[in-house]
């Protein structure tokens, strides 16, 4: 809108200032600077996504051209016992504002997460990277080792969307590690029934790993992961992501040497271009 044109410049001024702030004091713990653009409807929006350590806890913080985000990152370690993670975050923007919570547990063969969301608007207009959904969704998952090769997992979700519609999720799987990993299972998304098959494994001894998920039946996704090493230090590595649904909707994802670039089509095209920057821990 015309209106907000004065409050989207002062925004884009406050990205630089934090920015060139963070990395003249060497504060931050990492810096990403980005470029998003969409094609239908056509604009482009410039990102920054900055961490920084609390003593304990880790400050998060993205500011996009009409939308900022802070958050809390923290850690508990329970000695032999396992962790404990947590984080919060509040996101604000002029289409609406969004809250966000979270913790996850591993403790001895058992492992849990537990994901809150509520959002006025979609949250893709409080952050490009988001989905483009709105109003509550909660997740709950767990895995329980039953021995050292396999695992039991559930995952299940609850969403309700901005105009008031319910919808809910399962997802029941069992894994098993020899050599490679294999993945089987069954679950339900919005009464859309679907099987899980999964496989995880390195292709070389070089350490290239690959792991990739398929869902199909009234729900068809795939999801795909390949890491590679750059050098034999393993300092670098070549990271490729790639996600094929069906009603067709796609992603591709490449990272190196701190450059990472995601294009997607979901009904109209995108691109996300960014170039973080990695400053280390506090001395």
């Amino acid at each position: 809108m015309k209106g907000f044109h004065p409050y989207r410049r002062l925004l884009q001024l406050a990205l630089a200032a934090v920015g060139l702030q963070l990395s003249t004091l060497g504060l931050g713990q990492s810096l990403t600077f980005g470029l998003f653009g969409r094609l239908s409807p056509d604009h482009l929006t410039p990102t920054l996504e900055a961490t920084l350590p609390l003593g304990e806890l880790e400050l998060r913080a993205r500011l996009q051209r009409d939308a900022l985000g802070l958050g809390l990152n923290g850690a508990l370690e329970l000695s032999a016992l396992g962790r404990l993670s947590y984080g919060a975050g509040f996101s604000l923007g002029f289409a609406g504002w969004g809250l966000q919570a979270g913790a996850s547990a591993v403790l001895g063969p058992v492992a849990a997460s537990l994901e809150a969301l509520y959002s006025t608007t979609p949250r893709s207009s409080l952050w490009v990277g988001d989905e483009a959904e709105g109003g509550l969704k909660l997740g709950l998952g767990g895995r329980y080792r039953l021995e050292p090769r396999q695992t039991l997992g559930l995952q299940l979700g609850f969403k309700n969307s901005l105009a008031g519609i319910a919808s809910g999720s399962g997802e029941l799987s069992y894994a098993l590690r020899q050599e490679q990993t294999y993945t089987f299972g069954l679950g339900v998304d919005d009464s859309r029934l679907y099987g899980l098959l999964g496989w995880r494994g390195e292709l070389d001894e070089a350490g290239t790993l690959l792991e990739a998920t398929l869902r199909a039946g009234q729900l068809n996704r795939l999801e795909a992961a390949l890491t590679t090493p750059l050098d034999e230090e393993q300092l670098n590595n070549l990271k490729l992501r790639l996600t094929v649904a069906y009603p067709w909707a796609a992603t591709l994802g490449v990272e190196a040497y701190g450059f990472r670039a995601d294009a997607s089509y979901d009904g109209g095209f995108s691109l996300w271009l960014r170039y973080i920057l990695e400053f280390g821990g506090n001395e």
